[in-house]
């Protein structure tokens, strides 16, 4: 499945653990074989595009920003309508080149061509909170909340945002339900961190 995106923040505080790693693009006939940074970026006429993929986030996880950028721009010019492709090469700008607004239109093509897509709403959520525009990342998160209710990441990632706010009162249950629903996930462990926070610990 695509991946489920996290960033390393532009402000101090980074949410990069919380997301989760880079991944490979979906489909169970995803190639095995990669190709090299040069021949990516030299050549596009009839390459397959899943093995430049493949190369663009080999280079990103060894943090060679500026090839992978390279790679990826190039896989997105072959898929200029794959959602993953434009949400991996948003990310790839904000973790690796801090370019806010080319992050940001990446991120919003990706919504257009799969609307609610996850990954691009939480990336999004996370640039925003990073920036310090609490109120639209939550707004981020809600919906990520809402297009995937089954799944615990948006909901944590929305009270911290809240309580971060001062919105302690629409957090509260959130932070229950997470507790309730998910006992044994990271996302519980978070929410219970969280819990002090909201006066929720008190007898």
């Amino acid at each position: 499945m695509g991946f489920v995106a996290a960033f390393v923040g532009l402000a101090a505080l980074s949410h990069a653990a919380s997301l989760g790693p880079l991944s490979g693009p979906s489909g169970a006939t995803q190639s095995e074989r990669t190709v090299s940074p040069e021949s990516c970026i030299a050549c596009e006429r009839k390459a397959d595009w899943q093995a430049r993929h493949k190369t663009a986030l080999s280079l990103a996880m060894d943090h060679d920003w500026t090839r992978a950028i390279a790679v990826e721009e190039a896989v997105h010019r072959m898929q200029p309508a794959n959602a993953e492709v434009a949400a991996v090469l948003a990310r790839m700008y904000q973790e690796g080149t801090r370019e806010t607004r080319r992050a940001f239109e990446l991120y919003h093509e990706a919504l257009g061509l799969t609307s609610g897509y996850p990954p691009a709403l939480l990336g999004l959520g996370t640039m925003m909170q990073d920036l310090g525009s609490l109120d639209v990342a939550a707004r981020y998160f809600e919906r990520g909340a809402r297009e995937k209710p089954d799944e615990p990441q948006f909901k944590v990632r929305l009270a911290e945002v809240l309580v971060k706010a001062g919105r302690d009162d629409e957090a509260r249950p959130i932070l229950r339900e997470i507790v309730e629903r998910w006992p044994d996930s990271r996302e519980a462990d978070s929410a219970k961190r969280l819990m002090p926070a909201t006066a929720l610990a008190r007898p």
